[in-house]
């Protein structure tokens, strides 16, 4: 009776922990430092299930070994990933987007600039609303590799005796 409540907490704990490091990994990855991304992935517990952020897991660690330039090992675990998606509670719609992440990912990956069959067949026939993918997926997995954007320049200031000579101005 009570053995069952302690689990569910340790559940949500391990779920918590996995999530957290995730988070950091992805962020050490986006600045660059694939040891620290590792470092912050191995924090997650080892029994923890797919269905529930294992995915998740997954994927980051699919990522690191795409960074770390461990082609072929990342794209198989991409492509199990991908099939295995159905198991876990995600909306139909960030299913797709992770499957399309991941197609978008091997295909980078790859030295022909084609991702393996099995992949494409996954992700051959489907659409998504991109308005309804959770935000967290979209800021973790981005589609697309973008720059860091840089702010134009504020736009100049008019004189101060501009308005002086206007005579519609009164």
């Amino acid at each position: 009776m009570f053995g069952g409540r302690k689990a569910e907490e340790r559940r949500r704990d391990e779920i918590r922990l996995a999530q957290a490091a995730c988070g950091n990994a992805l962020e050490a990855l986006r600045a660059g430092n694939i040891a620290k991304a590792r470092a912050e992935l191995a924090a997650v517990p080892k029994k923890i299930d797919f269905a529930d952020i294992g995915w998740k897991v997954e994927l980051t660690a699919s990522v690191l070994d795409l960074a770390a330039g461990r082609r072929k090992p990342a794209i198989t675990r991409l492509t199990v990933i991908c099939s295995r998606l159905d198991e876990t509670d995600l909306s139909r719609d960030d299913k797709g987007y992770l499957r399309l992440f991941a197609l978008y990912r091997a295909i980078e990956a790859s030295k022909d600039s084609k991702a393996p069959q099995e992949l494409r067949d996954l992700v051959d026939d489907f659409r998504f609303d991109h308005t309804l993918v959770s935000p967290e997926l979209k800021v973790g997995f981005p589609l697309k590799k973008t720059e860091e954007s840089v702010a134009p320049p504020p736009p100049m200031a008019r004189p101060a005796n501009a308005g002086a000579d206007d005579p519609f101005q009164q």
